[in-house]
């Protein structure tokens, strides 16, 4: 647990570097897409009523929750998610020690911003909810090695200049089949983001007609006097 606190400052100190040469922070209305990278905490040790405690929290060194979002309308977006875990044996897993192995899952989640709610483009607060899979490769025979979940979760975006932000946000998966039993683990998460704009194109030169035909009524002169033609 150490390492990852180290790991969090200095994330926190490199990202504040990189984002104190931009002017303005600016939020804008809508993205096209959004790729995130993580390090994240696993909280699988079956009590429920104590969601956060760091000690039975289960973490590595290298980032290893990847996502996507996609833009879609007035805040909505798509976003899908992969997460790999591995297990500390010295940790509590469903009440039990000595359990060591891997977790891996694959989400899909519909997402909401909350960014319209506050004035401030920098903090971008929100919320999702989705489907997921969840693969267990270990020691523990209480929870499902295979696991459909329905995740819910929050989290937030602080955008550091109008492209890369340091991202915070919980999980909360509860097993299909076994709903709110040993198959139920939280996942946090903090890592950075990149977003992209969507791309605009500013010359219409190709919509244009290259040649062009005046169909405008003329006027000629015959013999010192104005006459209209039409042009065919």
């Amino acid at each position: 647990m150490k390492c990852f606190s180290l790991i969090c400052l200095s994330l926190i100190l490199s990202t504040v570097v990189i984002g104190q040469p931009a002017k303005a922070i600016d939020n804008k209305d809508s993205y096209s897409w959004m790729f995130g990278t993580s390090w994240i905490l696993t909280d699988d040790d079956g009590e429920s009523f104590n969601p956060f405690l760091i000690e039975n929290m289960h973490s590595h060194l290298f980032p290893s929750r990847f996502f996507v979002d996609k833009f879609i309308y007035n805040g909505w977006s798509a976003e899908a998610v992969l997460t790999y875990s591995v297990y500390n044996p010295n940790k509590l897993t469903n009440g039990q020690e000595n359990i060591s192995g891997s977790l891996f899952s694959m989400d899909l989640h519909s997402k909401y911003s909350f960014y319209k709610l506050l004035n401030s483009g920098a903090i971008d607060p929100f919320a999702f909810a989705g489907l997921g899979i969840s693969v267990r490769d270990n020691q523990d025979t209480l929870a499902r090695a295979l696991s459909p979940t329905l995740n819910v979760g929050v989290g937030v975006n602080f955008w550091l200049s109008k492209h890369i932000g340091l991202q915070i946000s919980s999980t909360a998966k509860v097993g299909v089949i076994d709903l709110f039993k040993s198959s139920n683990y939280m996942q946090h998460s903090l890592g950075l983001v990149v977003r992209f704009e969507s791309l605009k194109r500013t010359d219409n030169s190709f919509n244009k007609s290259k040649y062009k035909i005046d169909k405008r009524r003329k006027k000629i002169k015959i013999d010192g006097k104005k006459k209209g033609r039409k042009d065919t």
